[in-house]
């Protein structure tokens, strides 16, 4: 279970084999603790040390974010037990050439799944769109695929100008009303990118966390460089989710009026300048809606269309590790023949 603590003021404590959820002294929910795989706290919620490292003596997860969910940090168990794993990565990123066929990987695999959206809403019977300048996406992916040596340039360069194409055609996918001007973060001053953001932190997180029960160092990236404090390695994972995990998800809860503009505030106070957050009862709507997307089977991809997104994430996790390991490159995830979106 991925447990989500929001209720703003609440007391999160242990009580023999269960976590107990308090506010004002009143207890508003009971969770067994060995149900609990990973804990996400918003905001000024208040856990015990007793529970934190039951939790942690578990093996669970935990994940501080702002109340409106700006992630801020974790807590993880005993973390780098797999030595030959990380120095596998480390070879590799110091391997010029191998560095790059690994980012090249993680730019294809977005590109090829974004192709595959953008079809499959072209497809739908629900959805008047279109998709626009296709011979011109389908050329920066060919691209893409196709470059060698390591010209990282170049590179970003395809990745760039997929992402104009993609998102530009994104935007006629909206059939709610909403206005989206194009991808826009930090700040993200819009629903649509409010929530495109939210849900791509969300998911990098669960990433993050694979990435440590497998052993390896999420901070070590090929496509994104490491930076100081940021989890490259599941940035680079990422890639290949945004398009067909967090993005279909985001135009389904619009274009069915799940959530609306009227949904979300802006908070000075977030160190933000016009970052749009869900207001408190609806990130609990997002975040019922995300765990049930996230455990209903993915339905795209061919004879794995049965696994659930969070199996298909950690199917993804081995498919690099082994990559790593032995050199190979990952796989690719073949979307099911002529399926068309129903969102």
């Amino acid at each position: 279970m991925h447990l989500y603590v929001t209720e703003q003021g609440t007391r999160l404590g242990k009580n023999g084999g269960h976590l107990v959820v308090q506010r004002d002294g009143c207890t508003i929910d009971d969770i067994l603790l060995s149900e609990v795989d990973s804990l996400s706290l918003f905001g000024a919620v208040h856990p015990t040390t007793d529970a934190m490292l039951a939790l942690l003596d578990k093996g669970a997860d935990i994940a501080f974010l702002s109340s409106g969910g700006h992630y801020r940090g974790r807590l993880i168990s005993a973390v780098g037990k797999n030595v030959t794993l990380r120095l596998g990565q480390y070879d590799a990123y110091r391997d010029r050439e191998r560095a790059f066929a690994l980012a090249k990987g993680c730019v294809v695999r977005k590109l090829e799944n974004g192709l595959c959206v953008l079809d499959a809403y072209a497809r739908s019977r629900h959805n008047p769109f279109r998709f626009e300048n296709r011979n011109e996406y389908i050329k920066n992916l060919e691209m893409a695929r196709n470059l060698q040596g390591d010209d990282r340039d170049a590179l970003r360069g395809y990745e760039g100008n997929g992402a104009r194409i993609y998102f530009k055609n994104f935007a006629h996918c909206i059939t709610c009303g909403l206005n989206f001007p194009g991808r826009k973060y930090r700040p993200s001053t819009d629903p649509i990118n409010a929530l495109l953001s939210f849900g791509y932190t969300l998911t990098a997180r669960s990433l993050d966390s694979l990435l440590e029960s497998y052993g390896m160092d999420p901070m070590v990236g090929y496509l994104h460089e490491p930076v100081y404090g940021r989890n490259s390695l599941a940035q680079d994972l990422l890639e290949e989710f945004r398009h067909p995990l967090v993005d279909r998800l985001v135009l389904f809860l619009f274009n069915r009026r799940i959530l609306a503009g009227a949904d979300f505030e802006t908070r000075m106070n977030e160190g933000n300048d016009g970052q749009l957050y869900l207001k408190p009862d609806k990130l609990r709507v997002f975040l019922r809606h995300y765990e049930e997307f996230m455990e209903r089977p993915n339905g795209i991809y061919g004879d794995m269309a049965n696994l659930p997104w969070r199996s298909v994430m950690r199917f993804r996790v081995e498919e690099f590790r082994r990559a790593i390991l032995d050199g190979s490159e990952m796989r690719e995830l073949v979307w099911t023949p002529d399926y068309s979106e129903s969102a």
